[in-house]
């Protein structure tokens, strides 16, 4: 196995049958990473200086991408402006980091821009030697569903909008006409009228239009015909009273149509030509393709965004040589910016809606008091993705804390995102950190399922000016592939912080997989054993189990529970009324249950279990020491388990917090929880926190690895007799 490295520009047709190949079976022939868009772009846009790399296996090639040098050890994908994302022909990461080590002289970093994370390989947002940061938010249409549907699912404004132009357009201008070319000699006139359409707006002064004499008009018109020689392009124009008001150049394979380029005549915008041209192309691709997707590629607006029934973010990945040159770029990153006296960072005014408006409040029922409709917010998979667990939390546990605050965004007066925070002091040092303790099995900043990733940067920014002598922010803990997670250490980056990740603990969890019997087919026998045995010697002692799961026979479950408790080896509650509190608010939620095993009446073992839609968590567990032998709570875990199996039919059920040895006996996978702790270089105490990090990071990492190369190499060894 190794890469080999050839000049682009002269060796790209030579390997552009093997680059397909690779296309084909990693990402299914995605247009934009297709020879015939790449080929050409290498011919129009490349300096000569970009170089193929190739990865063979066993004479093979199995892996391809395009670099070019970005000096001083540092290189780059190759990405001229046309493309809006671009291709990592690699079926594993790891290959990458194997590139990195064997590009010619010595190379610390690779910057691969524009990467759509659906059609690239898995770079893990916890490695210790990847930056990942959003570039865009792109949308697009779903494939498989009807037009009609569709568009019954838009915003009323949008629909609303697209009547009222239309009525304009029928009143003011009498005919239109949509059309779409796809013959390869109709290819180059297309673009030739949409240059000339581009060319007489703001973009000619700009210098960024498209012309057919020069190399963007040129470059799209060769991509087009390739593309129009298999059926698989077009150029959309709409025309208005005879006159050409919009155009759309388009390619596409089986499952993907994509939009490259969109012009319209300004003087026409009084009839919103772009937007009605959308409406019909939408409505043509769904009806005469409904097996396509529709990709916009784009860094939508949020006018933009009603259009789409789906969005994904595009990320910028920073791959470095090992994490000790992430921490020094970071931390020379940090200096630099320091010293140039940056203000807190805003997000840009393109990528917020501006109305959109962030408050902050004191406690849940200041921000149910602004009128502010939070029912998205309540609790549906899991009780801490919700407002009624940061209620109780603060309720019980920071009562009279003043430096608890909610951070509302809202968008034309709907919720966006709350983030929830809480600031301390220790010594000197003040730090803004995610409202959660000990209690606390996962943090999830709140945010809508349509909210952008980036208003969390107005969220950070907010806090950060309530807060400027705050030194640092810590959220924790944190599921590294929810979407709140690179949000925050992005959008942290873009306000002016330096934040840096760390492993909080491990979370051991269960797929489920069918009935409560193929759950025990495939685990251990001795569990298989054990839990038949034990259950045997508890009930033949006259043992009971009970499910509490609603109001009826509540307080006594909860007495039963506190009484089990004081009799465990655990300590006792700092907050004695916390989970009490939390099993009447499951209970009123639907999501209680407390298993209960008793013997002789007396309450032996108590499991609270919480039950959201689709998964099950097991958040506190007890039993009487004087009753250990009984083994009550391998009866009890198997009592629950099987009734959220085949009663509550749920998909997952979740350990929560610890790699205990136990916990990896009943379940079948295990996932990680991490932190993101972030500097603010604006201030002294900041600096010197930060370097204190990184520099301390830096020495484990030396340590560890000093340690692997001097450890003695293992030798298995094998004794054997001879009679």
């Amino acid at each position: 196995m190794s890469w080999a490295f050839y000049p682009a520009q002269a060796s790209f047709a030579q390997y552009a049958a093997d680059w397909d190949r690779l296309n084909a079976a990693l990402y299914g022939s995605h247009p934009y990473y297709d020879s015939r868009f790449v080929g050409p772009l290498l011919k129009y846009f490349a300096d000569g200086k970009e170089i193929l790399c190739v990865h063979r296996e066993q004479g093979a090639i199995n892996a391809a991408v395009i670099l070019q040098a970005r000096g001083m050890g540092r290189w780059a994908i190759f990405r001229p402006a046309q493309a809006q994302i671009t291709p990592i022909l690699v079926a594993d990461a790891g290959l990458l980091k194997q590139l990195l080590k064997a590009l010619p002289g010595f190379s610390w970093s690779i910057d691969f821009y524009a990467i759509d994370p659906r059609y690239a390989p898995a770079f893990s947002c916890t490695s210790d030697d990847v930056i990942i940061s959003t570039q865009a938010r792109t949308i697009g249409v779903e494939s498989g569903t009807p037009f009609e549907a569709y568009w019954n699912h838009r915003p009323k404004n949008l629909r609303s909008n697209i009547r009222r132009y239309n009525n304009r357009l029928e009143r003011e201008a009498g005919n239109s006409a949509f059309s779409c070319l796809n013959a390869v000699e109709a290819m180059t006139d297309g673009v030739r009228r949409f240059g000339e359409l581009e060319t007489a707006g703001w973009k000619a002064a700009a210098g960024t239009n498209v012309s057919i004499d020069n190399l963007q008009g040129q470059f799209y018109a060769e991509v087009l015909s390739r593309f129009a020689a298999t059926s698989q392009a077009e150029v959309c124009e709409l025309t208005i009273g005879g006159q050409l008001a919009a155009s759309r150049l388009l390619i596409g394979n089986q499952q993907m149509q994509v939009i490259l380029k969109t012009t319209y005549d300004e003087g026409l915008a009084r009839f919103a030509p772009s937007r009605l041209m959308l409406y019909q192309l939408i409505e043509r691709q769904l009806d005469q393709h409904p097996e396509r997707t529709i990709e916009f590629y784009t860094n939508a607006t949020w006018d933009q965004a009603e259009w789409a029934s789906f969005s994904c973010n595009i990320h910028n990945v920073q791959l470095f040589r090992n994490g000790a040159a992430v921490l020094a770029y970071t931390f020379l990153k940090a200096l630099k910016n320091r010293n140039q006296g940056n203000p807190v960072a805003e997000p840009h005014a393109e990528e917020v809606p501006t109305s959109l408006v962030v408050t902050s409040c004191a406690s849940v029922g200041e921000l149910v008091a602004e009128g502010v409709a939070l029912d998205q917010f309540s609790a549906n998979e899991s009780i801490e993705d919700s407002l009624e667990w940061f209620d109780l939390l603060q309720k019980q546990v920071f009562p009279n804390d003043p430096g608890v605050r909610y951070y509302l965004a809202t968008e034309q007066g709907k919720p966006a995102a709350i983030l929830p925070l809480r600031k301390t002091r220790q010594g000197a040092v003040c730090t803004l950190e995610s409202l959660s303790n000990y209690y606390t099995s996962l943090y999830p900043p709140l945010m809508d399922e349509a909210c952008d990733s980036k208003v969390f940067g107005r969220l950070l920014a907010a806090a950060t000016r309530d807060n400027r002598n705050a030194h640092v922010m810590r959220f924790a803990p944190m599921d590294p592939h929810s979407p709140a997670y690179p949000a925050l250490l992005n959008e942290l980056r873009a306000t002016g912080w330096v934040p840096l990740t760390f492993f909080c603990f491990g979370n051991w969890f269960l797929k489920v997989d069918g009935s409560w019997d193929d759950y025990l087919s495939k685990r251990s026998g001795n569990l298989r054993s054990s839990i038949k045995r034990r259950n045997r010697e508890f009930f033949a002692r006259g043992g009971t189990l009970e499910i509490v799961s609603g109001a009826e026979d509540l307080e006594q479950g909860i007495a039963a529970y506190l009484e089990v408790y004081a009799a465990s080896w655990k300590k006792p509650e700092p907050y004695p009324d916390f989970v009490p509190s939390l099993i009447r608010l499951l209970a009123a939620k639907g999501m209680l249950r407390l298993g209960i095993a008793r013997l002789d009446g007396q309450a032996i073992a108590a499991q609270l279990w919480i039950v959201g839609k689709t998964k099950a968590s097991i958040y506190k567990v007890a039993y009487h020491e004087a009753h250990a032998t009984l083994s009550p709570g391998t009866v009890l875990t198997s009592y629950l388990l099987r009734h959220v199996i085949e009663h509550d039919q749920v998909n997952e059920v979740d350990f929560l917090i610890g790699d205990d040895e136990y916990k990896k006996i009943w379940m079948s996978d295990r996932r990680e929880r991490w932190g993101i702790v972030a500097f603010n270089r604006r201030t002294f105490i900041g600096c010197i926190l930060m370097a204190k990090e990184i520099v301390g990071r830096m020495v484990k990492r030396t340590s560890s690895n000093l340690v692997v190369k001097l450890s003695p190499p293992r030798h298995d060894s094998v004794s054997s007799q001879h009679g």
